[in-house]
């Protein structure tokens, strides 16, 4: 047998294989005894119907398709074998079925992708800006409106007159063509006019509306509205509002950060405003980092070449779909009505959206691979074990259960990327 590999892309390969008639006659041989076991023929014992009588009776081409699967997988699997070869993708098989026959040479191609070629481009000293993490003033008030605000409170007002920013305590009934439909009565609701929770239109004819008078408002339901039945369709609500409330926001004091925030050691408002700083400067430490990383990241793989195998893609896509349905799983619903929940109509819909990260992921893993092969990057002992370690303590395992999913082999790839990472990281310029 001979074979030719021939490179048609930088992640597909085609290989050409020569079979001799002798080596095909010896896979017909045993697809003869593969068969012989299956066909029922009255006068002989199941598997001992004679070769002869076999072909008479069913013909050599039945035996063709048994015989092909046979020279085809040893071939293929002997090639694989020399390890000269990082396939990725299922082989695609082209032979002409015409030229098969017994004392015949057999000839077919398998086409199939492979770990791709990577030209890779500048990876060390990017130039990247780093955002500041100063913190100031103007944050941290920003900061603490909105915890002052979470502990806002309603309150009843004297006012008579609904104005936005109100929460109307009122009672509500909706008609369609006069027809009352259901859900859409309620008594003593409250809305926050201005919130936009309610229907187009309905919030801003409230405004305005004096407390115990009755109005009728018209609104036309939007076309996309979860009822199909009000879709679209004008309706008419009575309206009567009894009550209106104001969020009251608390002052920030020593009481205030003593008795409702409940933080640790801090029990005055000047200890609460330095607590803030030093949060929001954590925070945008670790944005500005992570920033910093992202941005050296997408220089390196713009800065890169590299067709990406179908196959890689697709199997990225479908760890994200495997990941959907088991949270559909966890919450107890179908993979299709999480979608709906996500704004997505379909599976197929999902795979087209997350599409561009699989490649990303993808693109990501070849190219950081590439350049730990050309820096000749390799984890040692102890940085698999410290991983071990981290992982036993998310998974709340010992080193010893988390060593028999983990190997040292299946994670030199994450840590080999993680280690490429750094090395980007230390020789990046920062503008």
């Amino acid at each position: 047998m001979s074979v030719k590999i021939e490179k048609i892309s930088g992640c597909k390969v085609k290989l050409t294989f020569q079979v001799k008639a002798e080596e095909f006659n010896l896979a017909l041989d045993k697809a003869f005894e593969k068969k012989v076991q299956e066909v029922n023929v009255p006068g002989f014992r199941k598997g001992k119907l004679p070769k002869s009588m076999y072909i008479s009776r069913f013909g050599e081409a039945s035996l063709y398709d048994e015989a092909i699967d046979i020279v085809v997988n040893k071939a293929y699997s002997e090639e694989l074998n020399k390890g000269k070869l990082h396939v990725v993708g299922s082989p695609s098989l082209d032979l002409d079925f015409k030229t098969v026959g017994k004392d015949k040479p057999l000839s077919f191609t398998i086409e199939v992708e492979v770990w791709p070629d990577v030209e890779l481009g500048q990876y060390k000293e990017i130039e990247v800006e780093k955002e500041s993490i100063d913190v100031k003033d103007e944050d941290i008030d920003e900061y603490v409106k909105r915890i002052l605000n979470q502990h806002a409170e309603l309150e009843v007002v004297d006012e008579k007159v609904a104005q936005k920013g109100h929460t109307a305590v009122f009672d509500f009934e909706g008609f369609v063509d006069g027809v009352a439909f259901d859900g859409g009565k309620a008594e003593n609701y409250s809305l926050e006019l201005g919130s936009g929770q309610f229907i187009p239109g309905f919030e801003d004819q409230m405004i305005g509306m004096p407390l115990e008078e009755e109005k009728t408002i018209d609104v036309t339901f939007p076309e996309d509205y979860h009822e199909k039945s009000l879709a679209g369709k004008l309706a008419q609500f009575k309206v009567k509002i009894h009550e209106l409330k104001k969020r009251a926001v608390p002052e920030l004091t020593d009481e205030f950060v003593k008795e409702e925030l409940e933080i640790k050691d801090i029990e005055t408002k000047e200890q609460y405003l330095n607590y803030v700083r030093e949060v929001l400067s954590k925070e945008k430490e670790e944005a500005s980092n992570n920033k910093f990383t992202d941005d050296l990241i997408t220089k390196v793989l713009d800065n890169a070449k590299v067709e990406l195998p179908e196959s890689l893609i697709e199997d990225e896509i479908q760890y994200h779909v495997d990941q959907m349905e088991n949270q559909a799983k966890r919450y107890g619903i179908t993979t299709e009505l999480l979608l709906q929940y996500s704004g997505l109509e379909s599976l197929e819909s999902y795979k087209k959206t997350i599409r561009p990260t699989a490649e990303t992921t993808v693109k990501e893993r070849v190219v950081f691979l590439e350049i730990a092969k050309v820096e000749k990057i390799k984890p040692s002992m102890k940085e698999y074990k410290d991983e071990l370690k981290k992982l036993a303590a998310q998974f709340k395992q010992t080193e010893e259960e988390v060593a028999k999913h983990y190997t040292k082999e299946s994670l030199t790839p994450y840590l080999q990327i993680q280690k490429v990472i750094d090395l980007i990281k230390s020789t990046a310029i920062v503008k």
